[in-house]
């Protein structure tokens, strides 16, 4: 997996998600879609369904992958360190968060909408009736670290690795990462998590290692969100 390979796939999925959402603004400036919890399902769904498709047609198909090259491999016994990783670093990426968070507030900057989340429709979710958060969390913690973790360990870290030794492709595929959630608040938590997802995916040599440290993050933050509201 080149790097060239990796942007363009990144290009068309937003691509692909940017015009699903206008797609959606027009149906609510028209009246097609009235309700909060129709926008979330709608808007959840719709764009992870594109952006799996975006990555079908112009990862897999264009360039002959299968997951297999990707990384997604059988899992053996060693999978089994992740009963202390994933926890590790979910806490190390968390404290690092609050310090960032604490050595801003002697600057003035207004960090009350911070938090660990990864998503910023955290918040609209935790509004949401139950049955459609019961949908919104399936996609949150399952279908999106799929699909993100395609994207950024398996095709950008590796594109990565190829032109970079292993310390600077881990810190450029954690700072990509964040950097496209655009939630600046939370970087640091996403850049940790980001070095995290990538040591993991290095460590186990198979993709379904990030996917569930991923898929326990959007999980914890998901719950956490809907039961605070």
């Amino acid at each position: 997996m080149t790097l060239r390979q990796a942007g363009w796939a990144l290009l068309f999925v937003v691509i692909y998600a940017a015009a699903f959402f206008a797609a959606v603004l027009a149906a609510g400036l028209f009246g097609l879609i009235d309700s909060v919890a129709a926008v979330v399902v709608i808007s959840l769904c719709g764009v992870t369904a594109v952006i799996i498709l975006a990555l079908y047609l112009h990862l897999f198909r264009r360039n002959r992958l299968s997951p297999g090259d990707l990384g997604f491999r059988r899992p053996t016994r060693r999978m089994f360190h992740l009963l202390w990783q994933i926890p590790v670093s979910m806490l190390a990426a968390g404290v690092l968060q609050g310090l960032f968070l604490a050595a801003l507030a002697p600057l003035g900057v207004d960090t009350s909408s911070a938090g660990s989340s990864d998503d910023p429709l955290s918040e609209v979710i935790a509004e949401v009736p139950a049955p459609v958060f019961v949908i919104a969390f399936i996609v949150i913690a399952v279908l999106t670290p799929l699909w993100e973790e395609v994207l950024f360990r398996g095709a950008f870290l590796s594109g990565f690795l190829r032109r970079f030794r292993p310390f600077t492709a881990i810190v450029l595929s954690a700072a990509l990462f964040a950097a496209v959630h655009l939630v600046l608040l939370t970087f640091v938590y996403l850049f940790a998590l980001g070095v995290a997802l990538a040591l993991l995916q290095r460590f186990h040599r198979n993709l379904w290692a990030p996917v569930l440290l991923h898929a326990a993050n959007n999980a914890v933050v998901t719950l956490v969100a809907f039961s605070v509201a």
